[in-house]
């Protein structure tokens, strides 16, 4: 409440009212009783899973990785990853989840008897997490199904550890998807696809080492762009958010200019007939 009545105050929010301002929303609960008052600003989300659509949107906002929770896989050069890294499918972490992550607890189900899946419930401490990154390290996919929001930061410790992604999640939005085709590094089921018994593991037996390699390969080559740093570096993930913000000026410049000149409402607000 005390920013929102400095920010009104500000010459420089009333300028755009608010337009050329970034503000950090990563939190899914972030100025949750706030958010109409500043949702013409570019906003930096974690996601969208608890944004209404006219509030938050892909064409303004900008989707920042979470912050990785296991150590980056710096020296992974094994001569051949495909067969050290003996485990097909990997998860560990909580399988009691809202919304759209209620698939959790189905998959529980759906991957028990697999000798080389392994899915556990786990709940965050240094000894889990030291255990995830060694899990994450010695197998070839990493299961990354939707958390209370579409989206969880388990995907990011997977791409640190260059264990290819396995992403169930319908609604997730990923960072920086202008530069990057996630399909390069990364394998996607639809919910329905995942909960089918059979399907997700047979599909990805079919993935042949060649084609492994190749995502694991991209994996070391993109995997500096999710680390945040101070003082940044180039390319990691605070220079590639404000390269993404850079990205939204143009549209926030053509709506400043437009409104300023505008002597009538803006027509294209107005209901079409």
């Amino acid at each position: 409440i005390d920013i929102m009545e400095f920010l009104r105050k500000s010459q420089y929010w009333q300028r755009s009212g608010g337009r050329d301002h970034v503000i950090p929303m990563h939190h899914p609960n972030a100025f949750r009783f706030l958010r109409d008052q500043v949702n013409t600003s570019i906003l930096i989300v974690a996601d969208f899973g608890r944004f209404p659509k006219t509030m938050s949107r892909l064409s303004k906002d900008v989707v920042a990785p979470y912050v990785h929770v296991v150590e980056s896989f710096i020296d992974d050069n094994s001569i051949d990853p495909f067969v050290s890294r003996s485990t097909l499918l990997f998860f560990r972490g909580r399988t009691i989840r809202k919304d759209e992550g209620i698939v959790r607890a189905k998959l529980g189900k759906i991957l028990e008897g697999y000798k080389d899946v392994h899915y556990e419930q786990s709940f965050a401490s240094d000894a889990t997490i030291k255990a995830s990154s060694q899990g994450m390290r010695t197998s070839k996919f990493c299961l990354n199904p939707a958390g209370d929001t579409p989206s969880s930061c388990r995907l990011f410790d997977a791409i640190v550890s260059h264990c290819v992604p396995v992403i169930v999640s319908d609604k997730i939005e990923l960072p920086y998807e202008d530069e990057l085709d996630y399909s390069q590094f990364s394998i996607f089921f639809s919910v329905k696809e995942a909960l089918e018994p059979g399907y997700m593991v047979g599909e990805l037996r079919k993935i042949e080492k060649k084609r492994w390699i190749e995502m694991w390969k991209k994996l070391k080559n993109i995997s500096h762009h999710y680390e945040f740093q101070y003082p940044p570096k180039r390319e990691d993930a605070v220079n590639m958010l404000w390269r993404q913000v850079m990205h939204k000026l143009p549209k926030t410049k053509l709506s400043v200019h437009r409104n300023g000149r505008l002597k009538i409402p803006d027509w294209w607000d107005s209901k079409r007939r």
